[in-house]
């Protein structure tokens, strides 16, 4: 019973990994970016996201570093210029100015479900968000988030 209640969560575990896979930002939700212990890390599935056509969802916010907040922006601006299939820019600038950015992007579908990715920072507190479902548009997207 313990053997079949370890694989059970093995494999669920697992899976929610994949769901960033493919994406440069993956590093960020492994851990390899921001330590685990120092990331709010927050994943739903299920009933609580189905009013809003959503599958999934995950976040993670964090106080970086200089070097972790370089890192992350890279992997953003890779992810963004190689798969954002429609994106939305607000407040996205140049890096000496930047004390504030917000990136919308909506990746190419992955089966049948639509796939966003949200990147967030103030000052030093970043968040980065991760969805996928049946959600029709990134414009969508930002009517339930405002």
């Amino acid at each position: 019973m313990r053997r079949m209640f370890f694989m059970i969560c093995v494999i669920a575990y697992s899976l929610q990994g994949m769901a960033q896979q493919g994406l440069s930002i993956a590093q960020l939700f492994d851990g390899k970016i921001v330590p685990q212990e120092r990331m709010v890390d927050t994943r739903v599935r299920g009933k609580m996201l189905s009013r809003y056509k959503l599958t999934y969802f995950r976040s993670v916010r964090f106080e970086a570093t200089d070097k972790e907040l370089k890192q992350v922006r890279e992997l953003i601006v890779r992810d963004r210029q190689t798969l954002a299939a429609s994106q939305s820019d607000e407040n996205w600038s140049d890096q000496k100015t930047r004390q504030r950015e917000t990136l919308l992007m909506q990746l190419p579908s992955e089966k049948d479900h639509n796939r966003y990715l949200c990147y967030k920072r103030q000052q030093r507190e970043v968040t980065v968000v991760y969805m996928e479902g049946r959600l029709e548009s990134l414009e969508t997207l930002r009517s339930i988030i405002k």
